[in-house]
């Protein structure tokens, strides 16, 4: 895919899949569509069973697609479509991108070109509009993080885009739509796979980036369109899906957040998102779930207890 380019670079676009057939042509069929520079994709297909690899390789001969016979999650999938790739093309920048994009023409330009003249630099992060309502942001300058809340929210999710957030600025980058420098994506060793099998993994990718003396940089002129959609446990609050997204976090918050903002969470925000939750999932008589996410606090618990003694 693409054509003709500095020599000196090579991309290699990163595709994730699972059981998403129709958006994973979609999202391929959009980077068909732009000409320079030139790329190469790896769809990664994570153990689907609707026939995705077959497909994309009869339709998009030029993707190396990889069929996994069961589903890594997104970091662990992600690492490995990454070795892949790294193995195959010899990639200096990878593109990680979610299948459930489309793309301007302009989006591997767009993304490419700050790094010609910023060595510190180890991520662009795209700008995203919301697939089914094109005027509306669902990310308009990476995440905001707030610790002591137990939150992450995109810059400027749901508002209108009027501009408002066209100016490149530094960032902490999420993983659906970001470019990354290879030799530094292979330096801090990929992502961290105790996230597994998702979240937030690209967050810790992109703060430990700048503990490393790099940073990332949001770029308005590289637009993609998300349709907003979730292949784990069908985007269901399970309790599977609350026992890791609550483990997850404490490690997270952990590895990043300062002392008092740890405090401020244990004392404020962990009580109010666990009463949040109470209600939410309460009036939907989701109680496994509520089980899902006391259980993630017990792994952690004892996760940061079996650290302290080894």
């Amino acid at each position: 895919m693409g054509s003709g380019e500095k020599s000196d670079i090579k991309i290699a676009v990163i595709m994730l899949t699972l059981n998403q057939r129709e958006k994973t042509h979609r999202a391929l069929a959009s980077f068909s569509a732009i000409m320079s520079p030139a790329f190469h994709c790896v769809l990664w297909d994570n153990g689907s069973q609707d026939g995705t690899a077959d497909a994309v390789s009869v339709t998009f001969p030029e993707v190396l697609v990889h069929h996994h016979p069961t589903n890594l999650g997104v970091a662990s999938g992600r690492n490995a479509a990454a070795a892949l790739a790294i193995e195959k093309y010899s990639p200096t920048h990878l593109l990680f991108i979610d299948n459930d994009m489309v793309v301007e023409r302009n989006f591997v330009c767009a993304l490419l070109a700050p790094f010609e003249s910023d060595p510190q630099l180890a991520q662009t992060q795209a700008k995203l509009r919301f697939l089914n309502d094109p005027t509306r942001l669902n990310d308009g300058g990476g995440c905001r993080i707030q610790f002591w809340l137990g939150r992450t929210s995109p810059v400027g999710f749901g508002e209108i885009d009027r501009g408002q957030y066209d100016k490149p600025a530094k960032c902490v980058s999420c993983g659906g739509a970001m470019m990354v420098r290879t030799d530094v994506f292979q330096q801090l060793g990929g992502f961290d796979e105790k996230f597994s099998p998702f979240g937030p993994e690209d967050l810790d990718f992109s703060l430990r980036c700048y503990k490393a003396g790099y940073h990332a940089l949001y770029i308005p002129q590289a637009v993609a369109y998300h349709e907003v959609s979730h292949s784990f446990e069908g985007g269901q609050y399970t309790e599977l899906y609350a026992r890791n997204k609550s483990r997850h976090w404490l490690l997270f918050m952990r590895r990043h957040a300062s002392i008092v903002e740890q405090v401020a969470f244990y004392l404020v925000g962990g009580p109010l998102r666990i009463i949040q939750m109470i209600i939410r999932e309460g009036r939907q008589g989701n109680w496994a779930a509520l089980r899902g996410s006391a259980r993630g606090l017990f792994d952690s618990r004892r996760s940061l207890l079996k650290t302290n003694h080894s």
